[in-house]
């Protein structure tokens, strides 16, 4: 029989770890159900990460592309204080939302319908890029307050005032309809488009559509909402 690579071990140990730490969070994740989701014993599994934190590392380390194809040392070793946690603060920090902020950055659009879209769409595609470490964070976060800053505290936050900002702008030169209030606006688009990108999957009523008729239908819904009728060009999604 040959020998499975560690990669691959490493692999199947942090999907196990990330739908595992999702569901059950910090505390109540043990690592004998993480080896049992990989397919291997508690021992096998150790022999790969050192601790529960080096699980809990390994999982975004794997999840942000950030693990080595070939590991220096095994078992992979408890990390430092707060390392964790610095590494979740900077890849949330650098997750791309280039046409948000060239929204900030520029005048009135000649289209708003599709600048509006195009900003719908790259946050949908984010968040449906990173939803399983997404969950894992919003499980873990209320067991960890550190966590809880970095994403709730800051990441979340700093998307919901960019958005706001936007809002406000557009609203102010009548390119958007009035709302009554501008962060609430947002947080409606930031968590319609979180839970169809992330969650739906999960739910029971998800057969009644296919992904790609759910993403379409929240930029469509939110533009619809938010774009006055002679400036709106259906039918635009991609």
């Amino acid at each position: 029989m040959s020998r499975v690579p560690a990669s691959e071990r490493l692999a199947s140990i942090a999907a196990a770890g990330t739908q595992v730490f999702g569901r059950a969070g910090y505390r109540g994740t043990r690592t004998a159900d993480v080896a049992a989701k990989a397919g291997m014993s508690a021992g096998l599994l150790f022999t790969y990460v050192e601790s529960k934190e080096a699980l809990f590392h390994l999982v975004f380390l794997h999840g942000l592309g950030l693990m080595p194809q070939t590991p220096s040392e095994l078992p992979l070793p408890t990390p430092e204080p707060r390392e964790t946690i610095a590494l979740i603060g900077r890849a949330l920090r650098e997750v791309p939302v280039p046409r948000l902020r060239a929204a900030l950055a520029a005048g009135e659009p000649a289209d708003v319908d599709r600048e509006l879209r195009e900003i719908i769409e790259e946050l949908y595609d984010q968040y449906k890029r990173y939803w399983p470490l997404l969950a894992v964070i919003e499980r873990c976060a209320v067991e960890l307050p550190e966590l809880d800053t970095v994403w709730f505290g800051e990441a979340r936050a700093s998307i919901y005032a960019d958005l706001r900002e936007y809002l406000e702008r557009r609203m102010a030169s009548g390119r958007l309809r009035q709302m009554p209030h501008a962060m609430a606006a947002a947080r409606v688009i930031v968590e319609s488009v979180a839970w169809f990108a992330r969650q739906f999957r999960d739910a029971r009523d998800s057969v009644l559509y296919d992904e790609q008729t759910a993403r379409c239908t929240v930029i469509e819904f939110i533009c619809a909402a938010l774009v006055p009728d002679t400036g709106r060009a259906t039918g635009q999604t991609s």
